[in-house]
């Protein structure tokens, strides 16, 4: 049979051990904590992330959206310079047709002109005189009131401009914080 002194000693080696789980107990409990202090401090920190990376990528959308306004406006004002051109191009190629066409006849007509001029000088000379007469009283005439000026050929007609587009507001891109290194 057991003494009362082994039992005491059972129960003092019992004591210890329970005392020993106790600390082990207590030091399991804080590392426990500490792991989820430090969850927690990860999770503020990918969240306050996250929330960094669409803030910044709505940025991004809206600086893309100020973008293509504005390339759709100088698609705008591409096509009215196009058409202005083409204006310009048909214009001047029927300018120079006619001109072409006009010097040579006019060359033609100089030298006709002035041979008609010289007969009819010879063969009417009285009539040259009269005509000369009548000449100065249509001038002056012309001076007091001038004859009606034809409409020019042609009227310039713009092409349709699109209205200006204002510089859009665009929002400061925010600050990244710089990688340790």
């Amino acid at each position: 049979m057991a003494s009362i002194d082994d039992v005491f000693h059972q129960l003092q080696t019992v004591n210890n051990n329970l005392t020993l789980l106790h600390t082990d107990n207590v030091a399991e409990t804080n590392a426990v904590n500490q792991v989820n202090t430090s969850i927690g401090t990860l999770t503020a920190a990918v969240n306050t992330g996250f929330a960094q990376t669409v803030n910044a990528l709505t940025v991004l959308a809206q600086i893309e959206e100020a973008m293509a306004r504005l390339l759709f406006h100088l698609t705008q004002q591409t096509d009215t310079m196009i058409c202005a051109l083409e204006h310009v191009s048909r214009n001047t190629c029927g300018i120079l047709t006619q001109t072409t066409i006009q010097t040579r006849l006019q060359t033609q007509m100089a030298g006709d002109l002035q041979d008609l001029e010289d007969v009819t000088e010879i063969a009417y000379p009285a009539a040259t005189v009269e005509h000369a007469k009548l000449a100065k009283l249509k001038a002056e005439i012309e001076r007091c009131c001038p004859p009606e000026v034809p409409p020019p050929a042609c009227t310039y007609e713009p092409c349709p401009a699109p209205r200006p587009i204002p510089m859009p507001d665009l929002p400061k891109i925010p600050d990244q914080p710089r990688p340790p290194g």
